[in-house]
């Protein structure tokens, strides 16, 4: 995938979709430490606002990119014994992810699409180096993964008007109950 011919909305897009597919990653965390995702969530959905048009105010989305900011960092230093957990990696991959969506709309030269992708492929690696069973089940999620990767990046290059496109991939990434780990919340 190159990330460089995308134009700055579509780089946030795909961006958003992986924090949305793995937003499991970041509410399951929260919960098991005990504090609030409003942050996330709020963010998640105001980027998608504004991607879709409905959210016009570059100064809203960077209110709740600011405090989203300070509310990651404290997250992931309240407890320094989960830091290394592999639910903290999951749950930061997913942060970094949102960030970077909304980063790159406020940023029109910010591009993390490669770095995005890059932790992804770590998460999975890092699962795979769990045991032998965790391994197998990585090859097969690390297959979906790249799938629902794919089909992001045409619907993308589809050529479709704006808010199709963004439609299309929020609808992609909230087509499947599990993140890219598998994870879900039923």
């Amino acid at each position: 995938m190159d990330f460089e011919t995308l134009s700055q909305w579509r780089r946030a897009t795909y961006c958003c979709a992986m924090s949305e597919r793995n937003r499991n990653h970041v509410l399951l965390f929260c919960e098991m430490q005990d504090a609030e995702s409003i942050p996330f969530t709020k963010l998640q959905s105001k980027t998608w606002a504004f991607l879709e048009g409905e959210l016009k105010s570059l100064d809203n989305l960077e209110r709740f990119f600011n405090e989203f900011d300070q509310w990651q960092n404290d997250l992931f230093e309240k407890d320094t014994s989960n830091q290394g957990s592999f639910g903290a990696e999951a749950a930061q991959q997913a942060c970094q992810s949102l960030y970077s969506a909304s980063y790159g709309l406020l940023d029109e030269s910010a591009n993390d699409c490669d770095l995005v992708q890059l932790s992804n492929q770590q998460l999975f690696a890092a699962y795979a180096d769990m045991g032998e069973d965790m391994a197998q089940q990585s090859i097969e999620l690390k297959e979906r993964h790249t799938d629902f990767e794919q089909r992001v990046f045409e619907i993308l290059t589809s050529g479709k008007p704006k808010r199709d496109v963004v439609k299309a991939v929020k609808a992609l990434a909230n087509s499947e109950p599990e993140s890219s780990l598998g994870i879900s919340l039923d």
